[in-house]
């Protein structure tokens, strides 16, 4: 993972290198800067982020969790900072926030639902949002095969949702446990190996026993987990009423990081191109879920600003609008989300290890109890 990071940084870094006229010349413009539309473009991004917060904590008062939406939005800012550092962040920004949960006394599996119900709502925001943007325009197709990749993720996250309902119902519950029993692991059959190797195959019986062994213990382990997973899944059930609250504030998150974008044109006391700022915004978007550098740093930069020129904008200073605008979305949040981190471990009511010891994780009694029988 260090090499994928270093590798990556050293692409963002020849990214910026070959832009690195455009780069100064937009530097220069930015030192003209209007300081009270910055204070606001930041005050923005903290809304947007209380919002992301507040859709994660809807979800998560469906599974019976406790924590409030100021404590996830602060650990989804810190989830992100930790993505913006790695070319593959999505995962890093997962394992962030099931530990922050899971420091929280939130359970493994309700702590990855919930971000796995966030998750596919905030795509989904953004991806109605483009399917919007492209319509503004005007043209049948103003960035080609964006709006095809649009509207495929939204039937595909459509399908998810289809499934996840259809699963909630007992009926289609009980026809899979009908039609996917429990399947017990092969052994391999004792086989002699000669007339004269008794020992040899004494010492192959210990083995095979050992082996069977590991294998039940691994077996038992792995039914009590999953068994003390489905347990505490089968009590969460996301109504339409809260699917569609955590959608509407995604919604808002997203829309508040387009605003962080106008006000920084607002900034450079200069108006942005609005046919095309949304759809613009969108495309950049879009380029930064590809692990082609941390963040999409470079690319989203580079897409921003080659579509809102396209529609209207004065390059310069348009790249530096850009540039001012992922200084407090992206360069800002990176020790904004390190701080976040440290003041939620600082903060942990009860550690991890003593949250076990208080409150008996279903998981881990399952566990203990298959390893006591076998």
């Amino acid at each position: 993972m260090v090499v994928v990071g270093l590798a990556a940084a050293a692409l963002a870094g020849r990214v910026l290198f070959d832009s690195s006229d455009e780069l100064l010349t937009a530097a220069d413009t930015l030192t003209s800067v209007r300081v009270g539309w910055v204070v606001a473009a930041v005050l923005v991004e903290v809304l947007s982020y209380a919002a992301r917060g507040a859709a994660s904590a809807v979800v998560l008062r469906r599974a019976g969790g406790g924590v409030g939406p100021i404590t996830l939005g602060a650990a989804t800012l810190a989830g992100d900072a930790a993505a913006y550092c790695l070319p593959f962040g999505f995962a890093a920004s997962g394992v962030v926030m099931i530990g922050v949960l899971r420091r929280r006394q939130v359970g493994a599996a309700l702590a990855g639902w919930m971000f796995a119900v966030s998750s596919v709502c905030y795509v989904a925001a953004i991806t109605v949002l483009t399917i919007i943007a492209v319509q503004i325009p005007g043209s049948d197709d103003p960035v080609p095969g964006l709006q095809a990749v649009s509207v495929g993720l939204l039937g595909g996250l459509a399908l998810v949702g289809g499934g996840y309902a259809l699963l909630r119902r007992p009926a289609v519950r009980h026809r899979l446990a009908r039609a996917l029993p429990g399947v017990r692991l092969p052994l391999a059959p004792r086989r002699p190996l000669g007339p004269d190797g008794r020992s040899e195959r004494h010492r192959f019986g210990l083995i095979l026993l050992a082996a069977r062994a590991r294998i039940s213990t691994g077996a038992s382990t792995l039914r009590a987990r999953l068994s003390g997973w489905a347990g505490q899944l089968r009590t969460v059930r996301l109504t339409p009423t809260a699917g569609l609250a955590t959608f509407a504030l995604m919604m808002v998150s997203w829309v508040a990081d387009v605003a962080v974008l106008v006000l920084a044109f607002l900034a450079l006391s200069t108006t942005p191109p609005w046919t095309g700022l949304l759809l613009a915004y969108c495309a950049g978007q879009i380029a930064a879920s590809l692990p082609v550098t941390p963040g999409g740093i470079g690319v989203v930069e580079g897409s921003i600003t080659l579509a809102l020129v396209a529609f209207g904008g004065a390059e310069t200073i348009t790249l530096a609008a850009v540039l001012l605008y992922r200084l407090i979305a992206y360069w800002g949040c990176i020790p904004a989300g390190g701080l976040a981190w440290l003041v939620l471990r600082v903060t942990s009511r009860v550690p991890a290890r003593l949250a076990v010891g208080t409150h008996p994780d279903p998981v881990a009694t399952g566990v203990a109890e298959a390893e006591s029988t076998s």
